[in-house]
């Protein structure tokens, strides 16, 4: 069973966008993944949004990709927020 999706996530400025995008490069070219192949779209200048395409050939593949994805960008908000003393994550997932 194939498994496609867009995934959204939305800050609270585009600079936290782009904070979490620069955070986020480093560890995407480096994890392994077999099943799950993921693109992920950068913020433009003007919006707060990162597009993320996921296609996982089954479904262990693709909640393994996605909490994998909401557990970096957990931890790359609480380290944005600790440093500004705010939470940056709109905590928006748009399917």
């Amino acid at each position: 069973m194939q498994v496609q999706t867009s995934l959204r996530l939305h800050f609270n400025s585009p600079e936290d966008a782009k904070i979490f995008y620069r955070a986020f490069m480093p560890e995407f070219n480096t994890l392994p993944m077999k099943r799950s192949k993921w693109n992920v779209q950068p913020p433009s200048e003007n919006t707060s949004d990162i597009t993320f395409e996921i296609n996982s050939e089954d479904g262990t593949a693709f909640r393994a990709t996605v909490n994998s994805l909401i557990q970096f960008a957990n931890v790359v908000d609480t380290s944005i927020g600790l440093i500004a003393g705010k939470s940056n994550l709109d905590n928006e997932v748009v399917p």
